[in-house]
């Protein structure tokens, strides 16, 4: 869109003939036409004499966009002044949250990026805005509503394991509660108000305590991977092709006025979608009509355009587009859409203030990747049994505990891999594999790192020797932080016999006493403890991990160790406060 300072010089009759008879002439004149359209208005009010053009920049979510180009546009036509100012008002897609960092002072702020007049989906995203450390406090705290929309489950109708529309519940959007499968896909919550909604849900279910995180980092793992990342387009996922078979439909989250226009326009062999809503309640989006300028003049102009969409006509068109009105009641026009249920579902407010931030959190911090440093122990005492186990050893638990965890980190995790036993030389160990992405070969070679530790893991056997336990754990600790990614969450996990019978030059107490020294909480790097049988020192371990605000989980059943695994991940939901 122009700035309304571009001036466009008259080119000769002969110039233009030449320009139409070359090969890039219609392009040229259409782009011409195009760019011509785009700064008519502003050199028309320029003409009535306005002392000065100022632009009215509308950001809106995508799916009110258009209508409100349409608003704009009979605005624009009534050749708008105030004080001898002419207001021109022009409307972008622009996602909420480079929005929302815009006007918290991040990058965009103060560009042209930073809208006079804010839609998002949520007043959710208000808050945030509100709530973050260089927030715009200025911003209406109670904007008025232009519809609503509750956020649903949409699967097509008849869907298998799926319950009637008024018979669900948010659980089933947990990995044990719907076909192992069936993907659950919904939007980023750093990116929309509706993954918001679900990690809300989630929360809320399953309440508090260190079960309950393991479980919400059993569920963040489980939909990462098929999140998306702004507003969901449900006609990309359901085409009306064919599907490969190897993944049943998915079952998505989306404001409910998603389903309606999917409906409305899918081709004939795209299945009928319908509505899910929650018995427990759901939130729903009002899309609240949000001024962010404190110029007189853009203001005054603001508040007109926001008449202009109160008026019949927008009404009525929010409603052919599948929204609510803002009290939350559905028109009779979408009472009669298929795969909606027109009674106002259950609602909610409860996604406000620490829920909200909450809700973000989790999600950033169960779905950050990883960059860690395995550190296994080779010493002689892995070779011992463990108790209550049939006749394994620590070191096949140990080995089974690596191939795991090699399965349950996504190709974005950094990953090294120490062994450890004085039968390494003066080190006491082996430095196997540096810290590089699962997912990434080396030059010139074909096998990824994954590939590469998973030989390893597989043929790790025991060395024999004392552990030199506390000497590595501090070195391993070194390394991670030398090497430190903001970026992602550092750690050191450590599978061991648990013990280091004085083969370290350190101490217990000293190594406590240098990781609680070396610990940053701005930086934290913490130590993730596996130990093998009984046997294992607890309470020394125990406070080794606590220095790092990291855990100790000793255990005596291989078959643990995936819930271990979880277990340890959801740590990150307390770091750097965690206790032990």
């Amino acid at each position: 869109m122009s700035s309304g300072r571009h001036r466009l010089t008259s080119p000769t009759f002969a110039t233009t003939r030449r320009l139409v008879r070359s090969p890039l002439g219609i392009s040229a004149v259409v782009v011409a036409l195009i760019a011509a359209a785009a700064i008519a208005v502003p050199l028309g009010i320029g003409a009535l004499g306005c002392g000065e053009t100022r632009y009215l920049r509308v950001s809106a979510t995508q799916s009110l966009a258009p209508m409100l180009r349409e608003a704009a546009t009979e605005f624009n036509a009534e050749r708008p002044s105030y004080g001898g100012d002419c207001v021109y008002a022009q409307v972008d897609e622009i996602a909420p949250h480079r929005i929302m960092t815009a006007l918290a002072g991040g990058p965009g702020a103060g560009s042209t990026i930073t809208p006079h007049v804010w839609v998002p989906e949520s007043s959710a995203w208000v808050e945030l805005t509100r709530m973050s450390a260089g927030g715009t406090h200025g911003i209406e705290t109670d904007p008025p509503s232009l519809a609503s929309s509750p956020v649903v489950l949409a699967a097509p109708e008849g869907t298998e394991g799926m319950p009637a529309p008024d018979e669900t519940d948010w659980t089933v959007v947990l990995p044990g509660e719907r076909d192992p499968y069936r993907p659950l896909v919904m939007v980023d919550p750093n990116r929309g108000a509706d993954g918001m909604t679900v990690m809300h849900a989630v929360r809320r279910h399953l309440g508090g305590g260190d079960d309950a995180d393991t479980a919400m980092t059993d569920f963040v793992r489980d939909v990462q991977t098929d999140s998306a990342f702004g507003e969901i387009d449900l006609a990309t996922f359901f085409t009306g092709a064919a599907r490969d078979g190897t993944r049943p439909a998915p079952v998505i989250v989306v404001p409910e006025q998603a389903v309606v226009s999917y409906n409305a326009n899918r081709t004939g062999e795209a299945p009928q979608l319908q509505a899910h809503y929650p018995q427990e309640g759901t939130v729903s989006l009002d899309y609240p009509y949000v001024t962010t300028t404190d110029t007189p003049a853009l203001r005054s102009a603001a508040a007109d355009l926001y008449e202009v969409l109160r008026g019949d006509a927008y009404r009525d068109r929010l409603r052919e587009l599948g929204f609510r009105d803002p009290n939350g009641e559905a028109s009779s026009a979408l009472a009669a859409r298929p795969g909606i249920t027109a009674t106002a579902p259950p609602v909610h407010g409860d996604l406000t203030g620490d829920a909200l931030l909450a809700s973000v959190t989790d999600w950033n911090r169960l779905s950050m990747p990883t960059r860690t440093l395995v550190l296994a122990d080779v010493s002689g005492n892995m070779a011992e049994d463990l108790d209550g186990a049939d006749g394994g050893t620590r070191m096949e638990a140990a080995r089974q505990a690596a191939l795991m965890g090699l399965g349950l980190f996504p190709d974005a995790t950094d990953m090294g891999l120490w062994l450890m036993s004085e039968e390494y030389g003066e080190s006491g160990r082996e430095e196997s594999a540096e810290m590089h992405g699962l997912g990434d070969a080396e030059e010139g070679r074909e096998v990824t790192r994954r590939q590469e530790l998973i030989e390893v893991a597989q043929t790790i056997d025991v060395r024999g020797g004392g552990s030199r336990l506390y000497d590595n754990i501090l070195a391993a600790y070194d390394e991670v932080q030398s090497v430190y990614d903001e970026d992602k969450i550092n750690s050191v996990i450590l599978l061991t016999a648990g013990q280091d019978e004085g083969s370290s030059d350190l101490s217990h107490d000293e190594l406590v006493a240098a990781l609680q020294d070396r610990f940053d909480p701005r930086r934290p790097v913490s130590l993730f403890i596996i130990a093998f049988g009984d046997q294992a020192d607890r309470e020394e371990l125990r406070a080794v991990a606590t220095a790092t605000s990291g855990s100790l989980f000793v255990t005596d059943d291989p078959d643990e160790i995936g819930d271990i695994f979880l277990s340890s991940i959801s740590r990150r939901l307390c770091v750097p406060n965690c206790d032990n």
